[in-house]
């Protein structure tokens, strides 16, 4: 499994828009990529212009072959041209590592 944590920053004035937009239908977009097991996002607290995704892929190769389907095509466009800058982590799990569902 593979985790990525994905920090994007939108332009002032269009944080309420971006949200929208990724309610309702970008995360859907990602989510449907095969290889994604879940995917969520959340909105920065002390800078409300930032804006984090959380994806669990199935595997890097997942990960990287996703970015030619039409979804992921969707997802990205749901961004249009509100983001100016962003940042992606990612994270080898080890399932050994990993405590139960609270």
């Amino acid at each position: 499994m593979l985790l990525e944590i994905a920090e994007i920053e939108v332009r002032p004035g269009t944080e309420d828009q971006f949200a929208a937009a990724m309610r309702e239908t970008g995360i859907a977009h990602l989510a449907a990529c095969e290889g994604v097991v879940t995917a969520s996002f959340g909105r920065g607290v002390e800078n409300p212009s930032k804006f984090t995704f959380n994806v669990v892929w199935t595997s890097i190769e997942a990960h990287e072959a996703a970015r030619t389907l039409e979804d992921f095509g969707k997802f990205r466009a749901c961004f249009g041209d509100m983001s100016v800058s962003g940042v992606m982590s990612h994270y080898r799990m080890d399932p050994a590592l990993t405590g139960p569902a609270a």
